[in-house]
């Protein structure tokens, strides 16, 4: 199937990749010539990529990116550097780690060239189709793997380097002296006129010392706003360097794993005016009280890597946070330890509460839904805890608001068929998106789902591994209530292949644009001729 291209439009975003203007009127020209989608897509983007997530419509524009990623999947516009050696694009329009698409085109690349196989011809034959890239691409992004550190300083010391917007790199510096050959490795970075450009930002592995306090006197990184660093395991003093540094004042992202020392950056952070998402991979709880006293003035997001228990809840609980609408944990927590939380005056402006993977029960489920912030929070996450049919129908009835809820779980389940079928029918959120996978939902639960009228704006839909057969599968694909769904996950099931045999006729689901499926190669193929704008992943 072939859709509406315009080469000089293309041109026009290529020889100005970092403004919109050139990319919103390629958007205008697609709706124009019969491509709604793809242009939505371009507009979408454009308007996510400088966005506060405490922007009101954060929330709804991310929701719909993904919805768009899943209509446009079939049309492979990931198939990037496909010709050229070691350079590898991925299959998805959105990434948890890159960005494989900004603005509406492909901007982040990786090279899979590794270790030993980096050579001097190596270095050189990178550069060359990485200028290709640049020159026939919108990748601005790039992600060399384990590459030794003098073959990275010879590759970042390129011309083409000069037009990256977005670097990650993993440097092999390995033997006795590796700490001081790191601290001269990122003096070069950091003083590198290539970098000037770079407005994201990721160093995995451990940083020493030197390292740290090399990025300290970096003065090649005043347009970076987005910085990852996998392990600072260095003293007070240098970490406090690092975070007086002026373009450290800048970010507005910033992701790392602390020690107990490293912890002391979080006293100078904790006045940033500029930081919106803050990701710290693990905290202990001296740490916890150091990033509880800080003021945050503009902390939209955070993912807390430290445990909710004890001193950590109660701390976290008389932290200000004015401006936090997204809270992320994964620890062991349990119900008392939610209920202390809870105490805080910021959890009511939440929008986005994800605890998965604690050990949440019922009732602390059920404290959730009965506290102010239930009535007006969007996303709710809570697979792989410990509730059961109690929590199940607090969450069914207590969340008028939720458009995302996200229970997916590798567990074993606290809830029979019967619980879980009337949590189905019980279901009253204007949800958009619902992920049940894992859950034993059987028949009876999915013919419940189906005959909701409360789902009838679900656009994403996945209740893989729930035990559905032949006719549960049928009533889904049948349902009046459905008809919105462009992502289906209905692999890990009981059903026979032929229970799927309504999809290939395109009034079923007419707007679906992903489907997982547990099938036949004759079922792909018929879906492949009756349905090219559906993905599917048997």
């Amino acid at each position: 199937m072939t859709y509406p291209a315009n080469a000089d439009l293309e041109a026009a975003v290529r020889a100005r990749t970092d403004e919109d203007t050139p990319r919103l009127a390629y958007a205008d020209w697609l709706d124009d010539h019969g491509d709604p989608v793809r242009a939505e897509w371009i507009r979408v983007q454009c308007r996510l990529a400088d966005l506060s997530p405490a922007a009101p419509n954060w929330l709804d524009l991310r929701e719909r990116q993904a919805e768009l990623a899943c209509l446009l999947k079939h049309r492979h516009l990931t198939r990037v550097g496909n010709t050229l050696e070691d350079f590898y694009f991925g299959n998805d329009l959105l990434g948890t780690r890159d960005e494989p698409f900004r603005r509406g085109f492909p901007y982040f690349i990786a090279c899979q060239t590794s270790g030993t196989h980096w050579t001097a011809d190596a270095v050189a034959r990178v550069t060359r189709d990485l200028t290709q890239l640049m020159s026939e691409t919108t990748v601005r992004g790039f992600r060399p793997y384990s590459t030794p550190e003098v073959h990275l300083t010879q590759l970042l010391g390129a011309p083409v380097c000069a037009r990256l917007r977005g670097l990650a790199i993993s440097p092999l510096i390995e033997g006795g002296d590796s700490h001081e050959r790191a601290g001269t490795f990122y003096e070069s970075l950091g003083k590198n006129a290539n970098a000037c450009g770079l407005e994201s930002l990721s160093l995995s592995g451990v940083m020493p010392e030197p390292a740290v306090r090399a990025l300290a006197r970096a003065t090649a990184f005043d347009s970076l706003r987005q910085l990852t660093v996998g392990y600072l395991r260095v003293s007070a003093a240098a970490v406090t360097k690092l975070a007086e540094s002026a373009w450290f004042h800048c970010l507005r992202f910033f992701s790392t794993d602390l020690s107990d020392e490293a912890a002391a950056i979080l006293v100078p952070m904790g006045a940033s005016k500029e930081l919106r998402t803050l990701d710290l991979s693990g905290l202990s709880p001296p740490g916890t009280l150091k990033f509880a006293a800080g003021k945050w003035p503009a902390l939209a997001r955070l993912y807390f890597g430290g445990a909710l228990k004890a001193t950590g809840a109660k701390a976290l609980a008389k932290a200000k946070f004015p401006a936090l609408v997204e809270f992320h944990n994964a620890s062991t927590a349990r119900n008392d330890d939610l209920k202390e939380l809870l105490k805080g005056g910021w959890v009511e402006r939440l929008r986005v509460l994800d605890l998965a993977s604690n050990q949440i029960g019922d009732a602390g489920v059920k404290a959730l839904a009965a506290h102010p912030v239930a009535r007006e929070l969007r996303h709710l996450h809570l697979g792989d805890n410990s509730f059961g049919k109690g929590g199940l129908m607090a969450l069914a009835t207590g969340f008028p608001a939720l458009t995302v809820l996200d229970l997916g779980s590798s567990l074993k389940r606290k809830a029979t068929e019967a619980d879980v079928a009337a949590f189905a029918a019980a279901l009253s959120a204007p949800l958009r998106h619902l992920n049940l996978h894992g859950w034993p939902l059987g028949d009876a639960g999915a013919k419940a789902l189906a005959a909701n009228p409360a789902l009838a704006g679900l656009t994403r839909l996945n209740v893989d591994g729930c035990s559905i057969g032949d006719a549960g599968v049928k009533a889904l694909l049948a349902s009046p209530h459905l008809s919105n769904v462009v992502d289906l996950r209905i692999d890990g099931n009981d059903y026979k292949p032929a229970a799927l045999n309504a999809l290939a006729d395109p009034a079923v689901l007419p707007n679906l644009g992903e489907c997982w499926l547990d099938g036949s190669a004759r079922l792909e193929k018929k879906l492949e001729t009756a349905r090219p704008n559906l993905y599917v992943i048997v």
